[in-house]
C-alpha cells in the first residue's frame, strides 16, 4: 500500500510520505507516516462537517470554521516535508484540540464530539518521535483532563448553533470518529507489518553475509554470545589450490582483468564447495583454501575434498577451451587435525591453525598443474574409493621426505 513507486502513487500516498528521507530508520518513518495519515483524516473529517453544515445551516461561521480547520490539518504534512517532525506532530495535536473545542462550542456536549478526546489521548504516542516522548505525555494528559472536565461540566456546554437533532449529531460524530480510529489502526498495522518484513529481509541479508564469511556454527556462537571458542577438529581434510606461474602471469595482464578473472573462477569454486558439502576458508591471492569436517563428524571428508578438486579442474579445463587466458592449477589435499577459530575483534577472520594446513600447502606446491596431489594420511582414508598413483617419497620444504600420491 505505502511502498509503490512514487510516480505511480496518487496524491494521498505522496502526501503521507512527505518528510521521509533515506536517513530515517523504520520507526522514524512510521511516526512521520502516521502523523501525515492522521492529518489527512482530520482534514477529511472537517470537510465532511463543512458539507453537512452547508446543507443544514446558513451560518458562515459553522462551515467556514470547518473549512479553515481542514486546511489547518493539512499543514502538518507540509511541516514534515520541511523536516520539522516534532512541530508537525504538535500542530496536529493543536488542530485536534481546537477542532473539538470549536465543535463543543458550536454543537454542544450532546453532539457527542467529546468522544474524539479518546482518540486524542492515544494519538500522541503514534505521532511524536521517541525524542519528544515527554511532549507526547503532556498532550495525552491534557486530552485526558479535557475529557474529564468536559464530562463534569456537560450541563454548561450548550450548542450555540442548533443545526440538527442531538441524536443525529451523536451518530455522525461517533461514526466518523470510529472510522478515523479504524483507519489509523489499520494504517499502523500495515506500517508495522512492512517494518517487520523489512527487518526480516535485512536480518536475512546480514545472516547471508555472515555465512559467506564464517561457518554456520561460528555465526551461531557470535550471534548468541558475541564470542566464539577455538575448537580442535581431529578428522578433517584441507584442500589447497593455487595457479602455476601466477607471478609471471600477473605482470602480463591488467589489474582489472586479473581481478575479474579470479572473481569468475573463485565464484565457481564457491559454488562447487557448496555443492560438495565442504567449507570455504579463505582466498590468499591466487590460493583457494577449503576444508571438510569442521561442522560435523564426516567420514567422507577426504573423498568430498577430492570430488570438489576434480570439479574445479574440470571447470578450468572447460573454461580454458573457450578463453584466451589459460589457467593451470595445482591442488593439494592433506588430512589430519587442526584448531579452528575466529581471530580479531573487528573484521572477523576465521582461520585454521596447525601442521595440517601447512602440509596441505606443501601437497599443493609439490604437485603438478592439472593434478590432485594427496598425502599418505589422505590416501589411507580414500584408497578403497579413489584410484591413485604413488609418487613415492618427495622432499617437501620443512617436512623432509613425504609420501605423496596423484589422484587418477
Amino acid at each position: 500500500m505505502f511502498n509503490s513507486p512514487k510516480h505511480e502513487k496518487p496524491i494521498f500516498h505522496r502526501l503521507i510520505h512527505l518528510g521521509i528521507n533515506s536517513e530515517f530508520n523504520l520507526t522514524d518513518e512510521r511516526y512521520v507516516q502516521v502523523t501525515n495519515i492522521a492529518s489527512v483524516l482530520g482534514a477529511l473529517f472537517m470537510l465532511c462537517w463543512m458539507i453537512i453544515a452547508i446543507c443544514l445551516t446558513d451560518a458562515p461561521i459553522v462551515y467556514g470554521s470547518n473549512g479553515a480547520l481542514a486546511i489547518a490539518f493539512l499543514v502538518a504534512p507540509l511541516l514534515n516535508g520541511y523536516g520539522m517532525r516534532v512541530f508537525a506532530a504538535t500542530w496536529l495535536m493543536l488542530s485536534s484540540f481546537v477542532s473539538v473545542f470549536l465543535f463543543l462550542y458550536l454543537l454542544g456536549y450532546d453532539s457527542g464530539v467529546a468522544f474524539i478526546f479518546f482518540l486524542i489521548i492515544i494519538m500522541p504516542y503514534m505521532t511524536f518521535p521517541k525524542k519528544a516522548r515527554k511532549v507526547a505525555h503532556s498532550f495525552s494528559l491534557l486530552a485526558l483532563v479535557s475529557l474529564v472536565l468536559t464530562v463534569l461540566l456537560n450541563a454548561k456546554i450548550i450548542a450555540h448553533y442548533d443545526v440538527m437533532e442531538a441524536y443525529l449529531l451523536q451518530v455522525i460524530n461517533i461514526s466518523i470518529t470510529g472510522f478515523i480510529c479504524l483507519m489509523l489502526v489499520w494504517s499502523m498495522s500495515i506500517l508495522i507489518d512492512e517494518s517487520e518484513e523489512s527487518l526480516i529481509a535485512e536480518q536475512q541479508k546480514s545472516d547471508a553475509l555472515l555465512h559467506n564469511i564464517l561457518p554456520v556454527n561460528i555465526v551461531k556462537d557470535l550471534k548468541d554470545t558475541g564470542t566464539t571458542i577455538p575448537k580442535r577438529h581431529n578428522n578433517i581434510s584441507i584442500l589447497f589450490t593455487d595457479f602455476a606461474g601466477f607471478t609471471q602471469f600477473v605482470a602480463s595482464i591488467s589489474a582489472i582483468t586479473l581481478v575479474n578473472e579470479l572473481n569468475d573462477i573463485f565464484g565457481r569454486f564457491d559454488e562447487i564447495v557448496e555443492e560438495t558439502g565442504i567449507e570455504k576458508i579463505q582466498t590468499i591471492g591466487d590460493a583457494y583454501v577449503a576444508a571438510c569436517g569442521l561442522n560435523d563428524e564426516d567420514k567422507d571428508h577426504a573423498f568430498k575434498c577430492i570430488k570438489a578438486a576434480k570439479l574445479m579442474l574440470a571447470f578450468l579445463d572447460e573454461r580454458n577451451r573457450n578463453n584466451e587466458i589459460q589457467w593451470k592449477m595445482r591442488v593439494g589435499i592433506h588430512s589430519g587435525s587442526i584448531v579452528a577459530g575466529v581471530v580479531g575483534k573487528k573484521k572477523f577472520s576465521y582461520d585454521l591453525f596447525g601442521d595440517t594446513i601447512n602440509t596441505a600447502s606443501r601437497m599443493e606446491s609439490n604437485g603438478e598443474a592439472g593434478k590432485i596431489n594427496i598425502s599418505e594420511q589422505t590416501f589411507q582414508i580414500v584408497k578403497d574409493k579413489v584410484s591413485t598413483e604413488s609418487r613415492g617419497k618427495i622432499y617437501a620444504k620443512g617436512k623432509g621426505e613425504v609420501e605423496m600420491y596423484f589422484v587418477k
